[in-house]
C-alpha cells in the first residue's frame, strides 16, 4: 500500500542589513547569518551550532565573518568529494560576494587530502618524502611565513592526525604539524552525519585545543554546521565543552523560520519546497528490485516526465541495475550515473542529464537542478539529506522514498490527518529509525579510553611539570565528556584500554577507524578516478576483479599512477583491476563472501570462550573465501589477496553465532557491518574496526541488563 505524505515547504525571513560584509548591496541575509556574524564581532570565543535548513546559506554564514575577520580558518568536511565540491563553491562565493578579497592574493584556499598531499603538494615540495612532511612544509610556508589569510579545507582524518601528532616522527614532538595551532576558527560541516565515536573524538580534541593558552593554540571559535542537536549533544555542548555554547537559530527560531504550503511570502526566501512524498517499503539494498520489478511501469513513467529526475540509492550494484534499465528504456532522454566508480566528467553530467542515477556521491555538496526525486533511506540522516536535494524551486514537487517497513508505518500513522512540517518530520524519523552505533555506554567504555591513550601520549612528550598538568586537566575533561555522573575511575578504564592501546596507533588512528579496502585500478576512468581504494567486500561480492601481488599490479597499472600506489599501499588489503560488475545470480545476489578463521583466531577463541568475557583485539591475519553457484563467475586470483591479508593489523571482535542471529539478538539493523566467520564449529560473526567496539558494547549492555534484572533492578 502506498501512502502520500504532504510536507510543508520552509521559508526564512530576509533582513535588510547594509552592515553585512558582502559587496552585493541588494543581498539580504537570513537571521542565522546575522546571528553568527554577531558572535564573530562581539565575542572572542564560542561554540556555535548552526542548524538552519538545507539550502539556507550555512556556508555564507561562516564565510562572511571569517573574511571580515581576516583570521586563519579550518573548514572540515566529512568526505574528500565534498571538500572539492565546497572548494568550488567557496571560490564562487568569494568571487561573487567578496570581489575585493582576491583568492591567492588576499585569501589562500588550501585543499588538503591524502590525494592532494601526494600530487599537487608533492610537486610543490619535491624534497619532502612523506605526506606529513609535505603538510608541515605547506602550512609553515603559508601560515607562518605567508602574509595572506588561509582557509584550509580538509577532512576529519587529517585534522585528528594533526592534533594527535600522528604526522610527526615518533618521539620527536618538534616534527608535529605545529601550524595547526595558528588557526583561530574551525568549522565542522555535516557534524550530525558523524557517528558517536567520531563526534566524541572531535569534541574532545576541540575542547582540549580551546583550553590551551593562546600562545600555544589560537583556537577560540568553533562552528558546527549540523542538524538540530540531539538532547545528549546539546547537554555535551552546554556542560562538557569549555567555550560558551550558542545555537544561532535559537533566539529567533519561532519568528524567522516557518512552513509554507503554496508560494513563499514576500520578504521571505524559500529554502525547501513543499513536497508530495510517496512512502514505500523496501528491504535493505532492495530498492532497485522494487523499482525494476513490481514498480517498473510507475518508475518508467515517473522518470519520463518533463524536467530532471534524480534517483539516489544505496549500493553501486543498485545504481548500475537501475541506470542500465532506464538507459535502455527511455528514448530521447539523457540518462547518466554518478557513483564511486563513475565520478568522471562530473560537471558535464550534471549539466546535461534528464535522469540521474546515483548513491551517496551526490548526497551533499554538489549543486544540481532536481524536479522530482526517488530515494532510499537506510537511516534518519540519509533520509533528510537526500530529501533535501529538492530545493531548486518554490513549487510543490513530487518525490518517492523507499524505507524499511517500520519507518513506512510510522510515517503513515503520523501524517494521515494533515501535512507535516520539516521539524515534525525530523522528530518522526528520530522515532522511526534505530541507530545501533548510538550507545551511551560507548562513551565511557571506549571514547574515554581513546582519550586517555591520547593524554598519555601527550604526557610522554612533555617535561615532568607539563606532563602532570596534562594528566590532571585531561582526566577532568575525560570525566566531564564521557562520564559526568558515573564516577569513572582509572581502574574502570583499564578494563577497556587494552584494545585501544593496541589499535589506536595503527588501526584506529584515523578519525573513522578502519576497514578492509583494496586498491583498485579501473582502466575506464582517468585522473584521480583510475586508482583508488574501495570496499573489499563490495568488490568480492559484485566486482569483475582480478587480484595481483603488488609488484605485478605496478606492471599492470600505467606508470603515471605509481605514486598513488606507493602512497595508498600501507592502508589496503589487496590490489586488483576492476572491469565493472558481474551479473547477479538467480536470486539477485552476488557472490557469497565469508572470512575464514586463522590459527591466530582459533587461539583467541580458545583462550576467551565466553562471549561476555571476550574483548576486541588486534589480529594480524585473516583469510577470505568466496563461494559461488555453479556457473557463476569465480575469482581465480584469491590467493594473491590471501597472501596480502596474512599481514594485517586489524581490530576485531567475534560472537559465537551467525550474522543474522547476532543482528537480531542485539538489534543491530541491516546496515551494521557484520561478517560471517567460518570455523570448525560452524559459522560465527566477526565485526571489524570501530564496529568491533560497538558490538562489544552491545554484548556487554545486554549481559549487564540481564544481571540487573536478576537482582530485581528495574531497567
Amino acid at each position: 500500500m502506498t501512502e502520500t505524505v504532504s510536507l510543508s515547504g520552509v521559508e526564512l525571513r530576509r533582513h535588510a542589513d547594509p552592515t553585512y560584509p558582502v559587496t552585493d548591496s541588494e543581498f539580504e541575509p537570513y537571521a542565522h547569518q546575522q546571528e553568527l556574524r554577531d558572535l564573530f564581532t562581539t565575542r572572542e570565543s564560542f561554540l556555535a551550532v548552526n542548524d538552519s535548513p538545507t539550502g539556507g546559506g550555512k556556508t555564507l554564514s561562516w564565510l562572511a565573518p571569517v573574511v571580515e575577520s581576516g583570521e586563519h580558518t579550518i573548514a572540515v568536511y566529512p568526505t574528500n568529494a565534498l571538500i572539492h565540491d565546497q572548494e568550488r563553491n567557496i571560490r564562487s562565493e568569494l568571487t561573487e560576494k567578496f570581489p575585493d578579497a582576491t583568492v591567492g592574493d588576499d585569501i589562500q584556499l588550501l585543499t588538503v587530502t591524502a590525494d592532494t598531499l601526494r600530487t599537487e603538494h608533492a610537486e610543490a615540495f619535491p624534497n619532502a618524502t612523506s605526506n606529513g612532511a609535505r603538510l608541515r612544509r605547506l602550512l609553515r610556508e603559508e601560515v607562518y611565513y605567508g602574509d595572506t589569510q588561509v582557509v584550509l579545507l580538509t577532512n576529519p582524518d587529517i585534522f585528528v592526525m594533526m592534533r594527535r601528532g600522528l604526522y610527526g616522527r615518533p618521539g620527536n614532538p618538534g616534527s608535529r604539524v605545529r601550524a595547526l595551532n595558528e588557526f583561530k576558527t574551525i568549522v565542522i560541516d555535516e557534524f550530525h552525519r558523524a557517528g558517536r565515536k567520531e563526534q566524541n573524538t572531535l569534541l574532545f580534541l576541540l575542547d582540549e585545543m580551546y583550553d590551551l593558552p593562546e600562545y600555544q593554540c589560537a583556537l577560540s571559535r568553533i562552528v558546527l554546521l549540523s542538524a538540530t542537536p540531539t538532547a545528549w549533544l546539546a547537554e555535551r555542548f552546554g556542560n562538557a565543552m569549555s567555550p560558551p555554547y550558542f545555537r544561532v537559530t535559537d533566539r529567533r527560531e519561532d519568528t524567522e523560520q516557518r512552513p509554507f504550503e503554496d508560494q513563499p511570502t514576500g520578504g521571505w526566501g524559500a529554502v525547501m519546497p513543499p513536497v508530495d512524498l510517496e512512502v514505500r517499503s523496501a528491504s535493505t539494498f532492495g530498492t532497485a528490485t522494487e523499482l525494476l520489478e513490481a514498480d517498473w511501469e510507475e518508475t518508467k513513467e515517473f522518470a519520463s516526465r518533463p524536467g530532471k529526475t534524480v534517483f539516489i540509492l544505496d549500493g553501486v550494484r543498485e545504481v548500475e541495475d537501475v541506470y542500465t534499465r532506464l538507459d535502455n528504456a527511455l528514448d530521447g532522454q539523457e540518462v547518466v550515473r554518478i557513483d564511486g566508480f563513475h565520478r568522471g566528467d562530473l560537471e558535464s553530467k550534471l549539466a546535461r542529464f534528464d535522469v540521474l542515477v546515483s548513491n551517496s556521491a551526490v548526497e551533499v555538496g554538489i549543486d544540481f537542478t532536481v524536479d522530482r526525486l526517488v530515494f532510499s533511506a537506510p537511516d534518519r540522516a540519509s533520509f533528510l539529506q537526500r530529501l533535501g536535494r529538492l530545493r531548486t524551486t518554490t513549487d510543490r514537487q513530487p518525490a518517492r522514498c523507499y524505507v524499511p517497513p517500520t519507518v513506512t508505518a510510522t510515517l503513515n500513522d503520523r501524517s494521515r490527518s494533515r501535512s507535516l512540517t520539516r521539524r515534525e518530520l525530523t522528530g518522526v524519523l528520530g522515532e522511526a529509525y534505530h541507530n545501533p552505533r548510538d550507545r551511551e555506554s560507548f562513551d565511557w567504555r571506549y571514547s574515554a579510553a581513546e582519550a586517555y591513550h591520547h593524554l598519555r601520549r601527550r604526557a610522554r612528550d612533555a617535561n615532568p611539570e607539563l606532563a602532570e598538568k596534562i594528566r590532571t586537566q585531561g582526566w577532568a575533561r575525560i570525566t566531564s565528556h564521557f562520564a559526568p555522573e558515573s564516577g569513572l575511575t582509572r581502574t574502570d578504564l583499564e578494563r577497556y584500554i587494552d584494545p585501544i592501546e593496541d589499535a589506536v596507533e595503527d588501526t584506529l588512528k584515523w578519525y573513522r577507524g578502519d576497514s578492509l579496502q583494496a586498491l583498485v585500478y579501473d582502466s575506464t576512468s582517468d585522473g584521480r578516478e583510475a586508482v583508488r581504494a574501495y570496499d573489499l567486500f563490495y568488490l568480492l561480492r559484485h566486482g569483475d576483479v582480478q587480484f595481483y601481488p603488488r609488484s605485478v599490479f605496478e606492471q599492470v597499472v600505467p606508470e603515471k599512477h605509481h605514486t598513488a600506489i606507493v602512497n595508498s599501499a600501507p592502508y589496503v588489503s589487496g590490489f586488483c583491476t576492476y572491469n565493472g560488475t558481474i551479473p547477479p545470480n538467480k536470486d539477485g545476489y552476488g557472490r557469497d563472501v565469508v572470512l575464514e578463521a586463522t590459527p591466530e583466531i582459533y587461539r583467541w577463541l580458545k583462550t576467551e570462550e565466553d562471549r561476555t568475557a571476550r574483548t576486541p583485539r588486534v589480529i594480524d591475519s585473516l583469510s577470505v573465501d568466496v563461494r559461488v553457484e555453479t556457473g557463476s563467475r569465480r575469482i581465480g586470483s584469491l590467493d594473491n589477496l590471501r597472501d596480502r591479508m596474512d599481514d594485517l593489523a586489524l581490530l576485531a571482535y567475534v560472537v559465537d553465532d551467525n550474522p543474522n542471529a547476532v543482528k537480531n539478538q542485539y538489534d543491530l539493523g541491516p546496515f551494521f557491518f557484520l561478517y560471517g566467520l567460518s570455523t570448525a564449529d560452524g559459522l560465527r560473526s566477526i565485526a571489524l574496526g570501530t564496529d568491533a567496539l560497538y558490538l562489544h558494547c552491545a554484548v556487554q549492555d545486554e549481559a549487564e541488563s540481564v544481571d540487573l534484572e536478576q537482582f530485581g533492578v528495574d531497567i
